[in-house]
C-alpha cells in the first residue's frame, strides 16, 4: 500500500475500534444556535443539518483562518490557489462559494459585485463560535443560501479578559494578535485585531519550475459592543474591517513578477432590540463595502456595496410555540470603473417553530422576495427532528433562489467579448430545491454518530461560457490566445437549460473517550455533476477527517488532525480544448501541543502538512510543505 491509503485505512479503522471502547460519562452540554431559526435554539431540537465550532475548538487545533476550520467539517471542501490569502473557495455540499451567504456578527460578507465571501481574508481569532448550516437556507438568508449559511460571532461581554498572541513559523510568517472581551458598567464588549505577514510559497506550482515567493500581509479588526439601556432594551453594533495584499501568479499559471492584489473591506451593524422573554423586536440597519484591485497585465478594480435594513419579532405563543416574522430590503451596487449597476430586493418571512418534551421539534417557514429586476418569488423550508432513548432522525426539505449577481449580468474584463463585457442582462434566477435526512444514533453517553443522505439540485444554472466577437479584430481573442493556440471566442456569461446536482452522504462520530481524550470524525461521500451531465472539478469524491485532542496533564495538551481526500478533478486550461485530469489523492495530518505556563501564559506550536505531501487543491497552483509554527499567548 502507498502512503496515501494506508493512512486513510488506518485512520478509518481507528474510529471504529475506539467506538467500542469503554467509555467515560460526558458532560451533557445543548448549545444554543441561532443561525438555523433565527430563534436561539438548543441544538438538540434543531432539524437542519448543522456544526458549530467553538472557541476552543479554534483554540486547541491552532487554526488561523475561517476555511481551514470549515475543511474539518463534513459536506465541506475548499481549493486555494497558492499560499495564504490566494485565491480560494469553499464548497458546501458541492455547491460553490456564491451559493453560502457568510455573515460575521449580522452582518452579510459576501461580495455584493461576484456574491463570493472573501475566504481568505477571514481570521478566527476573537471568536466565540461559528455556526455551519448545511442546505437551501433562502426563507432566512435570502438569494446566496442555497447550499447553506455560515454564521461567525465575536466574543463579547463576560469576565474581563485581554490576551495578545504572538507566533512565527515557516515560509516567514509572522503574526501578532490582541483581543479583549468584558463588561463596563452597562457595557458589553468583545474586540480583536490582527496584523500577518508571509514571505509565502510560489502561487504557481514550484514543482513545474516556478520559483517567486508570493507574500501576503493583511491586517483586520473585529468589534462588538452591546449597551444594555434597560432590563429591556438594548443597543446592538458591530463593526469590521480588512486591509490586505496578495502577491500573485499568472493564471496559466506561471511565475508573473509585479503581479498583486489589493483587497479592503469594512462593515457595519446597528441594531435596537427590545427583549421581554417572551416578545423580542428587533430593527437592524447594517452597511459593508468590498473593494478589489487586480495589478496584472491590466488593472482591474471593482467595488462592491450593501445596504441592508431589517425588523425581526420572536413572539412566543406558548411553552411549545415560537413564531418569528421578519421584514427586509436589501440594496446591492456594483461599480468599476465609471460604471454604477444596483438592485434592490424586498422580502417578507414567517417561520413557526414547535418542540415538546418527548424529543419532537418541528420548523415550518415561508419567504417572499420581491426584486425589482426579476419580480416575486416564493421559498419555503421545513425541518423536523424526533429523538428517542437510543436513537433519532431529523429531516429538511427547502427552496432558494439566487438572483444572478451583479458581475454576472454587467462585469466586464480584458478577457471578455464586446467591449470586455462579461456580463449578460438576459440572465434570469437560478432555483433550487434541497432535501437531506439523517440517522442519529446515540448508544452511550458519550458517544454520537450520524449518518446523513443530501440532495440539491439547480435549475436554470448560470455559467461562464463564450460568445464569438462581432468584431475579428477584437482585443480580447488576443488576450485569450496562448502559445500556439489562437482564439476565435471570447468569455461571456450564459444560461443552461439543464440541473446541477449535488447529493451525496455524510456521517460523523463525536467520541469522549475517556476524561481527558476525545475523538472526533466525520467522512463524506459527493456526487456533483454540472448541468451537462460532466462532474464537477474540484471537489472531492471522498473526504475523510479525524481528529484527537489529549489532556496530557492540567498544563499540557496534544493532539491531531488527518484528512484524507481521494478522487478530486481539475481542469487543464492550458490546452485546447480544455480536458479534466485527475489531481492526486493526498493525506494531510496536522500535529498541534500547547503547554500552560505560569502568569496566565501559554507557549504552543503546530506543524502542519507533518507527512510533508506534495499536493494540489487546484491544477498548477501550489501548496505549502512540511511547516512549523510557534506561538506565545498571555492573557490579562
Amino acid at each position: 500500500m502507498n502512503k496515501k491509503i494506508t493512512a486513510a485505512f488506518a485512520a478509518s479503522h481507528l474510529v471504529v475500534l475506539l467506538a467500542f471502547a469503554p467509555l467515560a460519562k460526558a458532560e451533557e452540554v445543548d448549545e444554543i444556535i441561532v443561525s438555523a431559526t433565527g430563534i436561539p435554539t438548543p441544538i438538540s431540537q434543531i432539524g437542519s443539518s448543522v456544526d458549530v465550532i467553538t472557541a476552543k475548538d479554534l483554540e486547541q487545533q491552532q487554526i488561523t483562518y475561517l476555511q481551514d476550520a470549515l475543511a474539518t467539517v463534513a459536506g465541506i471542501s475548499t481549493y486555494q490557489s497558492g499560499g495564504p490569502g490566494s485565491t480560494s473557495n469553499v464548497f458546501m455540499r458541492g455547491m460553490t462559494g456564491k451559493y453560502s451567504g457568510v455573515y460575521v456578527d449580522g452582518v452579510q460578507i459576501n461580495d455584493p459585485a461576484s456574491q463570493q465571501a472573501a475566504w481568505a481574508y477571514l481570521p478566527t481569532h476573537g471568536l466565540e463560535s461559528v455556526e455551519v448550516l448545511r442546505g437551501s437556507q433562502g426563507v432566512l438568508y435570502g438569494s446566496e443560501a442555497i447550499g447553506g449559511a455560515i454564521s461567525m460571532f465575536t466574543a463579547v461581554g463576560g469576565e474581563n479578559q485581554n490576551r495578545i498572541d504572538l507566533q512565527s513559523g515557516s515560509f516567514g510568517t509572522n503574526n501578532i494578535a490582541l483581543s479583549s472581551r468584558g463588561e463596563v458598567r452597562n457595557l458589553d464588549y468583545g474586540l480583536a485585531i490582527e496584523q500577518t505577514d508571509s514571505d509565502g510559497i510560489s502561487a504557481a506550482n514550484e514543482n513545474d519550475g516556478n520559483t517567486e515567493e508570493d507574500g501576503y500581509e493583511s491586517l483586520s479588526a473585529r468589534g462588538r459592543f452591546v449597551v444594555n439601556v434597560s432590563e429591556n432594551l438594548s443597543i446592538d453594533l458591530a463593526l469590521r474591517s480588512i486591509s490586505s495584499e496578495i502577491e500573485t501568479d499568472s493564471s496559466a499559471p506561471v511565475d508573473a513578477v509585479g503581479y498583486y492584489t489589493d483587497f479592503d473591506a469594512v462593515g457595519g451593524r446597528f441594531s435596537l432590540i427590545y427583549d421581554t422573554g417572551d416578545v423580542r423586536h428587533e430593527v437592524s440597519h447594517g452597511q459593508s463595502e468590498d473593494v478589489s484591485s487586480a495589478y496584472t497585465a491590466s488593472v482591474l478594480t471593482t467595488e462592491g456595496e450593501r445596504e441592508a435594513t431589517s425588523y425581526r419579532g420572536i413572539f412566543r405563543v406558548s411553552e411549545n410555540v415560537d413564531v418569528l416574522f421578519g421584514a427586509e430590503q436589501e440594496k446591492e451596487t456594483y461599480r468599476t470603473g465609471s460604471n454604477l449597476y444596483d438592485t434592490q430586493t424586498d422580502a417578507l418571512f414567517l417561520l413557526m417553530q414547535f418542540a415538546d418534551a418527548q424529543g419532537f421539534s418541528a420548523s415550518f417557514a415561508a419567504r417572499q422576495d420581491d426584486n425589482e429586476v426579476f419580480g416575486k418569488f416564493d421559498t419555503n423550508r421545513v425541518a423536523l427532528k424526533k429523538m428517542y432513548r437510543l436513537f433519532g432522525f431529523r429531516g429538511s426539505y427547502g427552496t432558494g433562489f439566487r438572483a444572478p449577481s451583479l458581475y454576472e449580468m454587467f462585469g466586464r474584463s480584458d478577457y471578455c467579448a464586446d467591449n470586455k463585457l462579461c456580463g449578460n442582462e438576459n440572465l434570469m434566477p437560478e432555483e433550487s430545491r434541497s432535501h437531506d435526512i439523517a440517522i442519529i444514533f446515540t448508544p452511550r453517553s458519550n458517544l454520537t454518530m450520524e449518518i446523513a443522505r443530501f440532495d440539491i439540485t439547480v435549475s436554470d444554472f448560470i455559467k461562464y461560457g463564450s460568445v464569438t466577437p462581432e468584431d475579428a479584430n477584437d482585443p480580447c481573442l488576443a488576450m485569450n490566445s496562448f502559445g500556439g493556440f489562437v482564439a476565435t471566442t471570447c468569455g461571456r456569461y450564459e444560461q443552461t437549460d439543464g440541473d446541477s446536482k449535488s447529493q451525496g452522504y455524510e456521517m460523523r462520530l463525536n467520541l469522549q473517550l475517556s476524561d481527558t481524550t476525545s475523538i472526533a470524525a466525520n467522512y463524506t461521500k459527493l456526487d456533483a455533476v454540472k448541468e451537462s451531465g460532466e462532474r464537477d472539478i474540484r471537489r472531492p469524491e471522498d473526504a475523510l477527517n479525524v481528529s484527537v485532542n489529549h489532556e496530557v496533564s492540567d498544563l499540557l495538551h496534544v493532539g491531531g488532525q488527518v484528512q484524507v481526500v481521494k478522487n478530486v478533478t481539475d481542469t487543464n486550461f492550458s490546452v485546447f480544448p480544455n480536458v479534466d485530469v485527475p489531481l492526486d489523492d493526498h493525506t494531510l495530518l496536522n500535529l498541534h501541543a500547547s503547554y500552560q505556563l505560569p502568569s496566565s501564559s501559554k507557549v504552543y506550536a503546530r506543524i502542519e502538512n507533518a507527512l510533508d505531501e506534495d499536493y494540489e487543491t487546484a491544477l498548477g497552483y501550489g501548496t505549502p510543505g512540511r511547516a512549523f509554527y510557534i506561538g506565545v499567548s498571555s492573557s490579562f
